[in-house]
């Protein structure tokens, strides 16, 4: 039950974050809450998957940067993902970074106030 909670959390910071960026000069694009579903999905797998490999090939760089490649990792994720799927669009690296970091960050405090792990 908390994984489907997690995911639903994931699915409306995707939904929020397409429409949020664009007011800031940032193009998102998410063509149908059906595409923010699969966004969701691939993002999940990709950063449960494919991530960890990256970040330990890259350890020897994200110790000379102290571990701000992590960050590039991270929208690289983000920029995987718009390759993968049609009805999602990032344009370009920084809103990339900015589209990881921010869905982070509020699926991360979301997660906190509503997912319970103390039962």
């Amino acid at each position: 039950m908390k994984f489907l909670i997690r995911f639903l959390i994931k699915v409306a910071t995707v939904i929020v974050l397409s429409y949020m960026l664009p007011s800031f000069g940032m193009e998102v694009t998410v063509a149908s809450p059906v595409d923010a579903v699969k966004v969701a999905l691939v993002l999940s797998v990709l950063n449960a998957f494919v991530k960890p490999v990256l970040q330990f090939l890259a350890l020897p760089i994200s110790c000379l940067t102290l571990g701000l490649f992590s960050l590039v990792i991270s929208a690289a994720m983000v920029l995987l993902t718009d390759y993968l799927l049609v009805g999602f669009h990032v344009d370009g690296w920084l809103v990339a970074l900015v589209f990881s970091l921010a869905f982070s960050v509020i699926s991360s405090i979301v997660e906190k106030f509503i997912v319970d792990d103390k039962q």
